[in-house]
Formats: structure tokens, sequence, C-alpha cells
């Protein structure tokens, strides 16, 4: 679950550059070349970009002038688990896809007018599909088809695993996110996923 929304002045945006926002924040956020199909078809699905016009937008200096660049209030809302780990990658795609809109308009900035915050959502205060649920909740949800399916993973390159819960490969090391669990060590792509693990098991997750 990904819901990016971006408020503006109205004008600020026309319908050309808030598709070329929202498509540069998808591929970012998705990428798309190493998450499985099965995986990819649900995350995509939960996946939103909403832009908001603010008819009337007054800061410290007064009512935001038209030639001035437009500032930019930008929400992501996740499950409060992905919060900490996702958030720098998750700012970052959005500056980037904001920072090209200004570079076509030849805008400069001088800081301070463009806030991306990301918001956790605590477990049991997720509605997915109008149900409670917890952020392993959506994983599994987004996970399901991938983990129907269980396609097999062949020719694998020398220690890479494939995260059991959503398909993407894993390169072991001192940084991977592993768990030890029946004498095999499993690989994950994120803390989430092994989260989700360890409660589909029954196991104490571990800490990173």
């Amino acid at each position: 679950m990904n819901l990016i929304e971006i408020t503006h002045p109205v004008g600020a945006m026309d319908e050309a550059a808030r598709a070329e926002v929202a498509q540069q924040i998808m591929t970012g956020m998705l990428g798309g070349e190493e998450i499985p199909a099965e995986t990819l078809r649900r995350v995509r699905r939960m996946s939103h970009v909403l832009f908001h016009e603010a008819r009337s937008w007054t800061t410290g200096d007064g009512p935001v002038p038209d030639q001035v660049p437009p500032p930019y209030i930008v929400t992501i809302t996740v499950p409060e688990a992905w919060r900490e780990e996702m958030s720098r990658y998750a700012i970052g795609v959005v500056r980037a896809a904001l920072r090209r809109q200004d570079n076509q308009h030849g805008v400069s900035r001088e800081g301070g007018d463009v806030w991306v915050n990301v918001v956790g959502i605590a477990d049991g205060s997720i509605g997915l599909n109008g149900k409670a649920t917890t952020a392993a909740g959506v994983l599994n949800y987004m996970t399901e088809e991938y983990r129907a399916a269980a396609p097999a993973q062949t020719d694998l390159p020398d220690g890479v695993v494939v995260d059991p819960i959503c398909g993407m490969q894993v390169r072991l090391g001192p940084r991977a996110i592993t768990l030890d669990h029946n004498g095999t060590t499993i690989g994950f792509c994120a803390t989430g996923c092994r989260d989700a693990y360890t409660q589909n098991e029954g196991l104490v997750p571990n800490t990173p």
C-alpha cells in the first residue's frame, strides 16, 4: 500500500505535468524488472498517486503569487512498520519527480517550499478492502498470487536467494536481511517481508 498525495496551488500543474509526475513516481517506487509479475500485479493496483489543487495558499509572506515557483506539500501514507525503512528512498523518488518539473520550466528554488512527509498507519488502523489489518496482512495480500503460484527459481547466482514472501532475489551478505529457519538462511528484500514471514510461520521476528 502506497498512497502519495501531492497538493499544489491551482494551475501550478496541468494534466500533462501531473501524468508525468505520477508516472515517474510509480516507476521509481515500483521498478518492475526485479519484481515477479505475480507480485507486481497487486502492488501496482495498491499504489496510488493523487493530486489536490489548493484554491487558497498563504505563507508567512502572504498569498502565494502565480509567478513564483509553486509550493508543494506531499504526504506519503504507508503502514507504520514500513515507514522508517522506506522513508528516505520514497522522499528521494518524489523529490526527483518534482525537481524534473522545475528543470523543465527553468525554475530554481530558495528552499522551504517543498515538503514530503511520510506518515505511518498503525496495525489495526489499516483498512484493506474495508477490513482492519496489519502491515503483515497487507504484504500477505500483495503477494498472495505469487505465493499461490510458487514459481520455480532456477539458475540463481551464487550467494543469491529468493524472498519467500514476495519472490524478489536477495544477495546474501553482511547487510542482507536474513533469518535462520530450520537450518536454512532465508533472505528478504525488506524487514516487512521478514516480519510477515515470521508471523506466518509463528516465529519471533529478529532485530536487524
